[in-house]
């Protein structure tokens, strides 16, 4: 638990998985999609954040050894790791709806939270823990079921654009209403040291991407 596992460019999964792999395939699409949006179409990007984003104190976007911080002295270091991604998918979506704005692009980026979700992944976590069949059951309690995990996202997708809680840059929460971000996924100076950062890892790894 106390060591993140890494891919073979050496970022551990939470960060490649939730931040890294997204980024790649948004900006690979990104031309395409800018296309389609002048032709009229309502195009948007829904990106998956989390509330936990507001819960990260180890705020160092600028290297690898970041990335894979251990989290060690966490009570649970793969939930830390988890939401120190989240603040990245956050920062990070913060930023392109800033650059699509400075662009007048017509496309539309949406960042959602699904709610507390009792996931795969958070019953992995809970059975680290002593008695991990008790707390299964009483965040099962209080969890949201799997199924409702795609609410938001559904919501963000789909809603009209005169929706008042539909609008570019949104942060869409349970029950589909707009919210504030914590501060820090508001500071551009964040926001642009994990973009110059992500340009090394993917220059280092020879993906090839315009900016």
């Amino acid at each position: 638990m106390g060591n993140p596992q890494l891919n073979s460019d050496g970022v551990q999964d939470s960060m490649a998985i939730n931040y890294l792999g997204p980024f790649v395939f948004t900006r690979v699409l990104l031309p395409l999609l800018e296309k389609t949006a002048a032709s009229e179409s309502d195009v948007r990007i829904v990106n998956v954040g989390s509330a936990g984003h507001a819960d990260v104190s180890y705020l160092d976007f600028s290297s690898k050894e970041a990335w894979n911080h251990k989290f060690r002295f966490s009570l649970l270091p793969t939930m830390s790791r988890y939401k120190y991604s989240k603040l990245a998918v956050h920062l990070g979506t913060n930023f392109l709806v800033k650059d699509l704005a400075t662009r007048s692009s017509k496309v539309m980026v949406l960042i959602v939270q699904p709610g507390a979700i009792l996931s795969d992944g958070a019953i992995r976590n809970l059975q680290s823990l002593p008695f991990p069949s008790f707390w299964v059951w009483l965040l099962g309690k209080v969890m949201y079921p799997q199924e409702q995990g795609a609410f938001t996202s559904v919501f963000a997708a789909c809603a009209p654009r005169d929706n008042p809680h539909i609008s570019h840059g949104a942060y869409i929460c349970p029950p589909n209403v707009a919210d504030p971000q914590a501060a820090i996924a508001l500071d551009e100076n964040r926001q642009l040291e994990l973009f110059e950062f992500t340009k090394e890892v993917l220059n280092e790894a020879g993906v090839e991407l315009e900016f």
